[in-house]
């Protein structure tokens, strides 16, 4: 095999403080279901055959270059509020480092890989139903120029899983996504948990180092300190904004489940809304709504507060409060700029704004308005609501409320290019809901089918294609 990979060792580094050494699970069988060769592309392994790719992210063998083991990070966080400190890779570990084409720094995670130190009594295991969940979700996140963790292969290993929570016994997969990084909330408040300041202050230079590069490491280290602190809060703020235009929910946004690279990762009962509901919750478990799709913001707010905590020992209470005030005003800058992105047009003040995501939230389900049409619909900005209302279709909008919107919007200048991408878009009208991805995985348990799945990401990459998602996430 030949490619230009660059690997790098730099989680290694850090030390055994930050991970524990994992031994990969040996499956029964290796059968690759899904290789991402638009993400391999860009570290050079979209030219490994099928046999070498199975080695590397199924059986696990070293990639050359590669000077550790799996790594099983360690970390701690608040699940439902409640603080955890046994966590930690439970089913999952870090697997490589490299370079990509843009100098961008990858993480090669896995999940469903094996036992760890910290399964805590778990098989270690994942389902092939989750791995083919999670596929769909980063695929449908990216089109939508969402930055998240990114499927790079599945691979079914042929055991029979049991689960409490759906029908068993069930088909296995490993899985390995791709993300910029692996550091949590959680890393940050195990360190702070167990007082490990001179490690805390380590973590903040692995993450300047790898990272934040654009920070010049101030000679006043309180500075420097408070301003990585600050692109945590930033980051997860600009991915908050985009989530709630995507209409995504996550599901379960523990404090472990927070990048402070602000990528969205750690997929599980997750949704796309079909109507704007701010009570809709993905998790079955969510019983009090702490993670439904309108409190998201909430809950990411709150996860900031806890890393704050993790701070305080390097930054005063005071200059903490003024650094997470500023996730307010980079979530409504991120609402704003993704809304005209998805939208197509150039600016909306943010009163107009606001006025439109009422409307949604409060009048959508009611007059069955999903949520992903009415972006479609009004592609373009007052010529899409022109042609729109003139159609017997466009009648829906002519509702209290929703006239509303359709003032505003007819206001609206188109952004640039977005009338020549109206004809793509129209044709391109993808959304991810639950029967339909339950419809797929139906097909694949069922009759082994797996046409639906790969016809599915072929459309969303055509709808990510004509947004052109690709300015706004590394593919």
């Amino acid at each position: 095999m030949k490619n230009n990979s660059k690997v790098m060792n730099n989680h290694f580094s850090l030390g055994n403080a930050f991970y524990d050494i994992a031994k990969p699970a040996l499956f029964p069988n290796h059968i690759l279901r899904f290789r991402n060769n638009r993400a391999a592309k860009l570290i050079g392994f979209d030219g490994l055959s099928d046999d070498e790719w199975i080695d590397y992210f199924g059986k696990f063998s070293k990639y050359p270059g590669v000077n550790h083991g799996p790594l099983a990070l360690k970390y701690h966080g608040h699940q439902f509020g409640h603080y955890n400190s046994e966590l930690g890779d439970g089913r999952g570990f870090l697997l490589a480092q490299f370079l990509d084409k843009n100098k961008n720094l990858w993480d090669l995670g896995t999940k469903g890989s094996g036992q760890t130190k910290y399964s805590r009594g778990g098989d270690g295991r994942l389902t092939l139903k989750g791995a083919i969940r999670e596929l769909l979700a980063t695929e449908f996140l990216s089109a939508l120029g969402v930055a998240t963790s990114q499927t790079l292969s599945i691979i079914e290993t042929e055991e029979k899983l049991q689960r409490n929570d759906e029908p068993s016994p069930t088909r296995s997969a490993v899985l390995v996504r791709r993300s910029n990084g692996h550091i949590r909330i959680g890393t940050f408040q195990r360190l702070a948990y167990l007082n490990q300041q001179d490690n805390l202050e380590i973590l903040i230079d692995y993450l300047r180092d790898n990272y934040f590069t654009h920070i010049n490491k101030s000679s006043n280290r309180d500075v420097f300190i408070e301003t990585i602190f600050l692109e945590c809060v930033k980051n997860i703020a600009n991915s908050m904004g985009k989530i709630i235009i995507s209409g995504f929910v996550h599901g379960v946004l523990n404090t472990d489940n927070f990048n402070v690279t602000g990528e969205v990762f750690d997929f599980g009962p997750w949704r796309f809304i079909q109507y704007a509901n701010q009570n809709f919750t993905a998790a079955y478990f969510d019983y009090n709504g702490r993670y439904s799709f309108g409190r998201q913001p909430e809950a990411a707010l709150w996860a900031l507060t806890q890393l704050g905590k993790s701070f305080n020992k390097l930054i005063n209470e005071k200059r903490i409060i003024e650094i997470l005030n500023e996730f307010s005003t980079t979530f409504h800058l991120s609402l704003k700029r993704h809304f005209c992105w998805r939208i197509g047009i150039q600016d909306i003040d943010a009163k107009s704004l606001s006025e439109i995501m009422n409307v949604l939230l409060n009048e959508s389900e009611k007059h069955k308005i999903e949520f992903a049409s009415f972006f479609y619909d009004f592609f373009g900005g007052k010529e899409a609501v022109i042609d729109c209302l003139k159609t017997n279709y466009g009648n829906k909008y002519k509702v209290e409320g929703f006239l509303k919107i359709t003032d505003i919007l007819k206001d609206s200048q188109s952004s640039k290019g977005a009338l020549e991408k109206r004809k793509l878009i129209n044709n391109n009208r993808e959304n991810m809901l639950i029967d339909e991805v339950e419809q797929i995985w139906e097909e694949i348990n069922k009759n082994n089918n797996w046409k639906l799945l790969k016809k599915k990401i072929s459309k969303v990459r055509k709808l990510g294609n004509s947004l052109e998602s690709q300015k706004l996430v590394n593919f």
